[in-house]
C-alpha cells in the first residue's frame, strides 16, 4: 500500500490505475476457471441426483393387477394414515398403472390426477414428470389438445427440475410439433 500513497499520504490514482490492468490478467482466467468449475459440479450434482430418483412405482410393475390394486390401496391408505406425503406420488402413480392393466380408465384417472397432486405439493420431481405425460398422452388420445399442452407443460418444467434434460427437450419437440402455445404467451398476462 505504501507503493500507491504519494507526498500528500492519499493513494496515487495513477498509480492504481497503472497496476489494475496486471491484476486483471491474473483475475479474469481465475474467475472464468472458478466459474466452470462451479457450473461443472453443478451438472454433476443434477445428473447424480436424477439418477438417485427412482421412482417405487417401477417397482410395483411385476405384481398382477388384482393384487397390485389391492396391496397398493391398502398402502396409500397407510401412507395417509402416517401422513407421509411423499410416498403418495408414487403410490398413486402405481395404483394408475395398476387399474390401467385391469381396464379401469376412470379409476386410473382419478389415481393419476391425485399423483399430479401430491407429486406437484411433496416430489419427486421424476414421478411428477411421468404423472404429467400419462395425463397429457389420455388428454391428447381424447382429443383434448388445450388438456394435454397444459400437461406437457407442466411435465416439461418436472423434467427440467428433476435434471431429466433429455425427456424436457422431447417434451419441448412434442409440444411444438403440435403447436402448443410458448412459454411467453402462457405467462404474458
Amino acid at each position: 500500500m505504501a507503493d500507491f500513497i504519494g507526498e500528500t499520504g492519499v493513494v496515487n490514482e495513477l498509480t492504481i490505475i497503472k497496476t489494475l490492468p496486471q491484476g486483471l490478467v491474473f483475475a479474469i482466467p481465475v474467475a472464468v476457471i472458478a466459474t466452470l468449475a462451479i457450473l461443472l459440479f453443478r451438472g454433476w450434482l443434477i445428473r447424480r441426483s436424477a439418477r438417485a430418483k427412482n421412482t417405487m412405482a417401477s417397482a410395483y410393475s411385476a405384481l398382477s393387477a388384482e393384487d397390485d390394486i389391492e396391496l397398493l390401496s391398502k398402502r396409500v391408505e397407510a401412507a395417509l394414515a402416517a401422513d407421509d406425503q411423499t410416498a403418495l406420488a408414487d403410490l398413486y402413480l402405481a395404483l394408475a398403472r395398476a387399474h390401467q392393466r385391469n381396464g379401469d380408465e376412470d379409476a386410473r384417472m382419478s389415481a393419476l390426477r391425485s399423483a399430479a397432486g401430491c407429486a406437484a405439493l411433496h416430489g419427486p420431481e421424476a414421478t411428477h414428470a411421468a404423472v404429467r405425460m400419462e395425463l397429457a398422452e389420455a388428454a391428447y388420445v381424447s382429443g383434448d389438445l388445450s388438456s394435454a399442452c397444459e400437461q406437457w407443460h407442466l411435465a416439461r418444467g418436472a423434467f427440467l427440475a428433476s435434471g431429466q434434460t433429455e425427456e424436457h427437450a422431447r417434451v419441448e419437440k412434442r409440444m411444438r410439433e403440435n403447436g402448443c402455445p410458448t412459454d411467453w404467451v402462457l405467462t404474458d398476462f
